[in-house]
This record gives structure tokens, sequence and C-alpha cells, in this order.
């Protein structure tokens, strides 16, 4: 949990990392550092969880274990879900603005001549040509937001530096590396006139980004969230111009027939059918609502908590159906000792077993590590993809493995991972180091990205579990105390670490610096309100139960 909020203070400073503050000073090194955590902590975090609702329910029972995750965790995920969340979002509007403030003061102070970048958020298609002849490549991604030079004129509506770039020739329906084309971002932001160009020029309206969505998908995401990726990315569009440019598109796609006039009430093809009626049509689809479900961000930071109350009534009611259908077979307990779960053997069934659920998510190739779901209904690669490192720590509570082999090569395994595997898989999956292409032809950087994200998060987690389990042999007071505290911590972290942010990103420094400001003092604030304000009242009781009195 505590490093949870050091990953979070470094992401402002990891240049190219898409956060909420983006910080003048962010390096490289930032991403690479942020990218380590990301792609080890919370599969570390959900093997203790499922270890430790293994100890509960072996000692309690399974009423007591839901008793428990009802109180201590689901009551807290919603609780925080009404007050945690929405000030975290109000922290997040505000470095969302200053972001924005401080980008456009600095894009309208940058020459038009200094990047293509600058060149097209200030509409200067003649210098854009300029770059273009200068040796600018069609693939170039923005430094932050890893968009191509058309995508990036399509986010700005930028019409005339588009038809630059696809009269040099650029492929209208270039992709980024997360799968989006120009289509997918005039649509989404409600460009019509630039919509109707790509189109003219061939754009392809059928192809599917990483995660499996047409440009007509984008057109149809709820305008408040586009609202909301335009302040991000620092484009001027206003909610009702969103709107209005995407009945124009809704209109023109009818027309050109490349989608199906709503239907009216009779069930009948509605000649007079208006885009507004197609689209309300829409999102009031069974599929839309779900869509909305799964992506609304109800829960944000908090959503591990959602996953954790799921993991527990899914493990209670297996381990009922289990028991049952063993009391049909044989009265002998399992020898769950038997598996031999930290095993080498062991070891590479799980790592093959995680490959499944990497497969079907959407950030390979653009963020190193799982993707994150947030919304009511949990994104099902996502949930399976923890769910694993979940029952893989109930399975090695049950081992008994009380000769402490799992993570016992920590030794060799930790600096191994960290210093060989890890840069490898960074290379492999994001190609930072510019040896991806040397290395490997086109066709093996997918399979091979799945497979050393998986072995990472494995190795990683492991050599943790070793490396703690080596230093500390018994209970330590600071510790104990650091482990009832966290839990507080993670919960309050985020606003005031995005404040932090925001008010740094103002003045000068490195990113190392900053990084260290802002986690010190963060973590000293949170410490002290949890001593003063948590630990010995109703929240603390509320999060972390009754304390239990010291014994004399």
């Amino acid at each position: 949990m505590i490093l949870g909020i050091v990953y979070h203070a470094a992401l402002s400073v990891a240049l190219g990392f898409p956060w909420f503050v983006q910080d003048p000073s962010a390096n490289g090194a930032m991403y690479v550092f942020q990218s380590w955590v990301h792609g080890f902590r919370m599969p570390l975090f959900f093997i203790i969880s499922g270890f430790f609702t293994a100890m509960l329910w072996k000692k309690r029972g399974a009423r007591a274990l839901l008793s428990h995750r009802f109180r201590r965790v689901l009551l807290p995920c919603l609780v925080g879900a009404v007050t945690l969340v929405p000030l975290c979002n109000l922290a997040i509007l505000k470095g969302l603005s200053e972001s924005n403030q401080r980008r456009s003061m600095a894009t309208q102070s940058q020459p038009p001549e200094q990047s293509v970048w600058a060149a097209i958020q200030q509409n200067r298609s003649d210098a854009v040509n300029v770059h273009l002849e200068n040796g600018t490549p069609f693939t170039e991604l923005h430094p932050q937001f890893q968009t191509t030079v058309l995508s990036w004129a399509a986010i700005q509506g930028d019409f005339q530096s588009a038809r630059v770039l696809i009269e040099k020739g650029c492929d209208p329906s270039i992709s980024n590396p997360d799968g989006n084309t120009p289509l997918h971002a005039s649509m989404f932001f409600g460009h019509y006139p630039l919509v109707e160009y790509l189109l003219d020029q061939g754009a392809d309206i059928t192809k599917k980004n990483n995660n499996g969505e047409t440009p007509i998908n984008s057109l149809r995401i709820d305008a408040s969230m586009a609202q909301y990726i335009a302040g991000l990315l620092s484009v001027k569009r206003e909610p009702a111009d969103i709107k209005h440019g995407r009945e124009l598109i809704e209109n023109a796609l009818l027309e050109r027939g490349l989608i199906e006039p709503a239907k009216d009430a009779a069930g009948g093809q509605g000649a007079g059918a208006s885009s507004a009626q197609a689209a309300s049509a829409t999102r009031n689809s069974p599929g839309a609502i779900a869509t909305w479900l799964a992506t609304y961000p109800a829960f944000s930071f908090l959503w591990f908590l959602w996953f954790l109350w799921w993991f527990a009534v899914f493990f209670a009611i297996l381990q009922w159906v289990f028991a049952s259908i063993r009391s049909l077979w044989s009265k002998q307990p399992v020898a769950w000792n038997s598996l031999g779960l930290y095993s080498p053997v062991a070891l590479v069934f799980w790592v093959l077993v995680t490959i499944v659920p990497i497969y079907f998510m959407g950030a390979i190739g653009f963020i190193f590590g799982p993707d994150t779901s947030v919304g009511l209904i949990p994104a099902p690669q996502i949930f399976a993809y923890y769910a694993i490192f979940f029952l893989f720590g109930i399975g090695y509570y049950l081992a008994e493995d009380t000769q402490a082999r799992l993570g016992r090569s920590w030794r060799w395994l930790l600096p191994l991972t960290m210093l060989v595997l890890f840069p490898i898989a960074l290379e492999i999956n994001l190609g930072k180091f510019g040896y991806r292409d040397e290395w490997i032809t086109k066709e093996w950087v997918f399979p091979l990205s799945i497979l050393s994200q998986s072995l990472f998060a494995w190795c990683m987690s492991i050599a943790c579990i070793g490396l703690f389990r080596s230093f500390v042999r018994e209970q330590k007071p600071w510790i104990r105390y650091l482990s009832d505290s966290s839990y507080w911590l993670y919960v309050a972290h985020l606003p005031l670490v995005v404040l932090l942010q925001a008010q740094l990103a103002w003045t000068d420094g490195n990113a190392y610096l900053k990084l260290l400001i802002i986690s010190v003092v963060s973590i000293a604030l949170l410490l002290l309100s949890y001593q003063l304000l948590v630990r010995h009242t109703w929240l603390g009781v509320f999060l972390n139960g009754r304390r239990e009195p010291k014994s004399t």
C-alpha cells in the first residue's frame, strides 16, 4: 500500500504516462520506475490477500469470513466511493485545470517551428508542412500521449494539418500503439468536418483498437468522458460542441449507409428518425448499459476493494461446493501440501495460466503491466487476472509451507528479475530502449510480451515474499504500526498526492527531488492524520476493527 503511494506520486514525473498532472521535469527513468512497480505490486497484493482470506476461513469459517469482508472491505469501498472518490475527482479537476493552463502557456510560447506537436496545437499547417519536408515521419509519436501526428491533428480538430499530412502520403487509418486511429479521435471529440474528410480519403471505419472498439464505438462514449479526456489532452472543446458535432457525424454516417437508422416504436425503420434518437436507442440498449456499468469510474483507485469483496464471496461459494462434492466421494482431507505450489514446475504452470487473461487486455504495447477496471462490472479479463493470484495465495496458505520454500531463492531471483528480466520484458512490450526491432520480429512481439509480463509478475512477487520472510522473522512494533495504518494511508492518499503534484509542477527542480518531496510529505501527513484522527477513533474501528488490548 505504501509503495502504491510512491507509485502514484511518480506518475506526474513519468515522461509519456497519461497522468492528470504533467510535470515539465518528467523524464524517461520515472516511466521505467512506474512500469516496474505496476508490473508486480497488485499481483503481490492479491497473493497476500488470498493467503489471509484462507487463514480467516480456516480459523473462523465461511460465515465469519464473509461478515469480516463485508465490514472491513465492502462497506469501506462503498463509503469511499461516495466520499473519497468525489474528493479525489475534485483534486484531479484542479490538477487537470492547472496542467492545461501550464501546457497552454508553454504551447503558445513555443515556436511552431520547434515541434510538429506545437504546430498542430496552434493550427499552423504551414509549419507542419515544413516539419514533414525536414524529415518528420508519419509514425512519430507524441512524447507524452503516444499518438501519431495525424491522430494528434484529429484530436485537436486541425483540419488543415490533417489534409497536409494525408496529401503528403500519410495513411488515413494509421494506428497509435493503443490501436486507435484518427477516425477514433475525430469521432470521439465530435470533429465533424474532419470525419467527413477522413472517410472521403478511405479511412477504415471498421478498424478496431486494442480493446476491440471501432470508431463508431468512440462516437457513442459518454460526452462527459470526452470532456474529461479533452481536458487531459489540452483540447479546447466544449460539451455542447462535442454533442453537436457527434449529431452531425451520426447523420453523415446514416446518409453514407455506415450505420443503421433507429427503429420506431412499432419496430420498423423510422424514416424521420434523428441521430439523437439513434444515439438514445443505442445508449439505452442492454449492451450500452453494460458498457456504462463497466466503464463508469465508480470506484476509481478503490477498485481493489470491490474485487476483494467478490473474491471472498466466490471463494466461500466454491469451498462450499467443493466440500459438498468431496463429502460424496471421500472423507479424507485434501493434502494441499502435496501440490507443491512453491516448486519450479508450479511456477511454470501459474505463469502459463496467467497468460490467458493478459492476452485479452488492451494495454499490451501501450503500458507495461495489467489493465485496471474501475466500474461496477469488473472487466472479465482483469477480474480473472487478479483471481489467479488470489487463488494462489489461498492454495499457498492451505499448503502449509512450514519450511519456507516459497521465495527461498530470493537472493538470486530478486536481482535477476529486476536487472535482467524486467529490462528485457519492458523492451519487448514497449520498445523503450530502441532494441526491440533488432531482437525479435514483429509477429513475436505480442506472444513474448504477454509471456514476459506474466513471468515478471510471478518472479517479482515470489522474490518479495522471500525477502520479507528473511528479514522479518518475528513481531516488530513499527512494522505492525505501518501495517495497521497502511489501509488508511492508501484509501486517503490520492487527493493529497494529486494536489502536491499540481503545486510542484509550477516549480523548478528535477523529477527525483519532486518524487521525494511528494512521497515524504504525503506519507508524513497521512501518518499524522492516522495517529490523531483514525487510530483510536470510530474510523479506525471501521477500517481495522477494534484494537486488541495489550496483554500484561
